[in-house]
């Protein structure tokens, strides 16, 4: 049972300083200023939807045979339905890239997913947020935040299970750990151009 908790308290010790650098990018502190404006969530969704895309074309045809519900995680057409409902552009946007994640490995790839997946616990809050200041609703250019909508705690839970499950039957945390290293790197220098 001690190696099940410690990948997560691994991962929340090795990203910690990642995750908050990454919360302390101009695009993400837009996003959450009392003044935010439609630019802003509209170039945030841009963004994410690079990442998304990415992620889901790479890590999650990896993780196939490993998490049974990937199918209900992808996140992609939320995206697109809320910047079509914004009206805005979703193609020729800039490319995201992870180079290291081109090829992953299933333990690196679960690293990879725990940024992913952990992103939806702070869609809740932005989502919150930007409904008071901009009126964007679950269902109204809110898609990709309100993604899980009340299971949000029941997927988190799930996805941890399985991580959990997989470091202790494979001995990989520190693969674990570069792919959420890597993966909050990388957005940070994708949210940074």
């Amino acid at each position: 049972m001690n190696s099940i908790v410690n990948i997560l308290t691994q991962l929340r010790t090795h990203t910690s300083t990642l995750h908050s650098e990454l919360e302390q990018t101009p695009l993400s502190l837009a996003l959450l200023d009392a003044d935010v404006s439609s630019h802003n969530y509209v170039a945030y969704l841009q963004k994410m939807r690079g990442i998304i895309d990415f992620y889901e074309g790479t890590v999650f045809p990896v993780l196939k045979n490993t998490l049974t519900d990937l199918s209900e995680r992808e996140k992609l057409a939320a995206i697109d339905k809320d910047l079509e409902y914004m009206s805005a552009e979703s193609n020729n946007l800039p490319v995201f890239a992870n180079p290291v994640a081109i090829n992953p490995t299933i333990a690196y790839a679960f690293g990879c997913m725990y940024v992913i997946e952990g992103s939806t616990l702070g869609g809740k809050v932005i989502l919150k947020h930007i409904s008071k200041m901009l009126g964007i609703l679950p269902d109204e250019g809110g898609t990709y935040f309100a993604s899980y909508g009340e299971q949000t705690g029941h997927y988190w839970k799930t996805f941890l299970n399985n991580l959990q499950e997989y470091s202790a039957n494979n001995n990989c945390d520190a693969e674990i750990i570069t792919g959420a290293k890597d993966t909050f790197t990388a957005i940070k220098h994708y949210f940074e151009q």
